[in-house]
């Protein structure tokens, strides 16, 4: 499958959300669509697509424009409602992101993004590796907890098999990737400090 692919849901919020912020980081940047499509190595026609809210884009795509504007790829994450006392983060009120060329599932634990400390509720599908293109931010102190199935991690030369129950902690400037065993899905809950998703 292209990295470039995408899946036609207009009518899902997260996607109209993601393509209405890409477009305004565009023009805050002063930038064209054939500018963008430049520095982010993304079509113009599928970023024009994007910005209509007309599909969600694929992870890596989403890395690519993240990078191209200089902000973390968490940045795309549904808006939501806002808690009125910025502490509590209701269920049904949870910031998402979905990668649906991935099956991912990402869930904002923590009210915003601008703290000191980003938590987040990770689904991830059966099969799951991103092995090709490991993980590797800025150094940011990570530490994910298995909630339910089973997942190897790599981080350098080091390889872990964990279950539900288990965690793991490592500084994210290490190159890292995880892979989901077994038939059935992982949830995972991350944090990190400082935010670098």
């Amino acid at each position: 499958m292209s990295t470039e692919n995408v899946s036609p849901n207009a009518a899902d919020p997260s996607v109209e959300y993601m393509g209405a912020l890409i477009h305004q980081l565009r023009e805050s940047a002063g930038m064209t669509l054939t500018d963008l499509s430049r520095v982010a190595g993304v079509s113009q026609g599928l970023l024009s697509q994007i910005e209509r809210g007309r599909g969600n884009p694929a992870y890596l795509t989403l890395l690519k424009i993240a990078k191209a504007f200089d902000v973390p790829v968490g940045r795309f994450f549904t808006q939501g409602e806002e808690p009125a006392d910025n502490r509590v983060v209701r269920a049904d009120k949870r910031r998402q992101l979905q990668v649906t060329d991935r099956g991912l599932v990402y869930e904002l634990l923590t009210p915003t993004m601008n703290g000191a400390l980003l938590v987040l509720k990770v689904r991830v599908p059966s099969g799951y590796s991103n092995e090709s293109v490991p993980f590797n931010h800025h150094r940011a102190e990570e530490c994910l907890f298995v909630l339910e199935g089973t997942c190897y991690f790599q981080v350098g030369d080091d390889g872990y098999t964990l279950a539900a129950g288990d965690s793991i902690t490592y500084w994210g400037d290490q190159p890292h990737w995880f892979r989901v065993l077994g038939d059935a899905e992982a949830v995972l809950i991350a944090t990190m400090t400082p935010p670098v998703f």
